[in-house]
């Protein structure tokens, strides 16, 4: 069994990892018999969203891993080949031809951007793009991009979620305001926000992609005298963003979307600044013990290996088991669809369209996905700092309808 492999080594293999399963004789899956499924991961190791990309590749790596050595999907082998995109669009266009080459049936992508980027030729191709938890409303129709499976809440709906969320807390004249990553994605978490909070959104304040200082935005946004601060920051960004509102308003409560519910940030920031922050997440993180989390631990533990660092220090690693456990799902329809024969593109396409109340092992709220749906739920994880660790305070809950979401049956 291969295993993990560190950014380094990634690098040192052209970008590339493959992932195949081992059997109690070196067979393929349960009975050697079926062709292998291939899952490309147009990988972000490196790059703006490095620590996305780590988390969400180590998640599915580990969960594949486990489920290969115990014989696969219905005795099916699944080969992960990531390659590494540094969250670029022209290398991620390079990474689906390789994918296309190794006959991929389905393209794992992170980050907004290089989705969008490979849609077209994802699309012309018919090979299904997955990426849980992105941030372009237009790609919850399935009529509308086809191939194209956010297969979750997007970033408006996390927003309005938490911002219903806080007016129930906090009462109806609670007001807003929201520091947005100029990056589309990063606006549309701030449009949901001020959509959600209607007359009581007082103003968005943006900030470059690539600024290492955020004082003069922190500043502008605390000028404008909100009750609730939101960002739509990551990583590096989402701890100054932390730091200089902890300084400049220090009695303004703080708010956060998925990418930024991590240790790095607690822990960068520092816990008194970061007590009792609220973030949204759709997924159940690994520190609430899911069963999807709990096999893993498992699994670790039976076969002699130390848990994956990064289950542990990432709480972004909960995102990529939400995605291996409904891509697990996926593989496991189409093969009842198709059985020894290999698995296609079009196939892993009609097997996510037809995912039914799917809670990946407590992993994701309830999901179903359909032909015109291609979101499949809104329901979110509310956290909040508690004591330096994040605490769930309310689990799948969904905020009000979103503006200029396509009409897909869900509102």
């Amino acid at each position: 069994m291969t295993r993990r492999l560190t950014a380094g080594a990634l690098t040192l293999l052209a970008g590339s990892l493959i992932l195949s399963a081992c059997g109690s004789d070196g067979d393929p899956g349960a009975d050697g018999d079926k062709e292998p499924i291939v899952v490309g991961i147009a990988g972000a190791r490196v790059g703006a969203i490095a620590n996305i990309g780590e988390g969400i590749s180590e998640g599915i790596i580990d969960w594949f891993e486990m489920v290969n050595a115990e014989g696969g999907v219905n005795g099916r082998e699944v080969e992960i080949v990531e390659v590494e995109t540094e969250y670029e669009a022209p290398p991620a266009v390079e990474a689906f031809s390789r994918f296309q080459q190794d006959d991929a049936a389905v393209v794992v992508t992170q980050g907004t951007a290089i989705t969008d980027a490979l849609t077209p030729v994802a699309t012309q191709n018919k090979i299904p793009l997955f990426f849980p938890g992105q941030g372009n409303l237009e790609t919850v129709d399935g009529e509308a991009a086809p191939y194209v499976f956010p297969a979750s809440p997007l970033y408006a709906h996390q927003a309005s979620a938490l911002v219903d969320y806080l007016i129930q807390e906090n009462g109806p004249d609670t007001t807003f305001a929201c520091l947005a990553w100029e990056a589309p994605a990063g606006r549309e978490f701030c449009n949901g926000a001020a959509d959600a909070a209607e007359k009581n959104f007082v103003g968005e304040v943006v900030f470059p992609a690539r600024a290492a200082d955020l004082a003069p935005q922190v500043n502008r946004l605390v000028d404008l005298g909100a009750d609730v601060n939101l960002h739509s920051a990551v990583f590096g960004q989402a701890t100054a963003a932390f730091k200089g509102l902890c300084e400049a308003a220090p009695d303004s409560i703080m708010g956060t979307w998925h990418w930024s519910v991590t240790k790095d940030a607690v822990e960068g920031a520092g816990k008194d600044c970061m007590e009792g922050m609220y973030a949204t997440s759709m997924s159940t993180l690994t520190t609430d013990e899911p069963e999807a989390f709990t096999m893993l631990q498992d699994f670790w533990s039976e076969s002699g290996e130390e848990p994956n660092p990064v289950a542990l220090n990432n709480t972004v690693y909960s995102n990529g088991l939400y995605f291996a456990t409904v891509l697990e799902e996926a593989i496991r329809l189409a093969d009842d669809k198709v059985g020894d024969g290999p698995i296609t593109g079009e196939d892993m396409k009609a097997a996510l369209e037809s995912i039914t109340d799917f809670e990946g092992y407590g992993a994701a709220c309830p999901i179903t996905l359909t032909p015109k749906d291609h979101s499949g739920n809104r329901a979110l994880n509310i956290y909040r700092v508690e004591s330096g660790e994040f605490a769930r305070v309310e689990t799948c809950v969904v905020g009000p309808p979103v503006a200029g979401e396509p009409d897909v049956g869900q509102n």
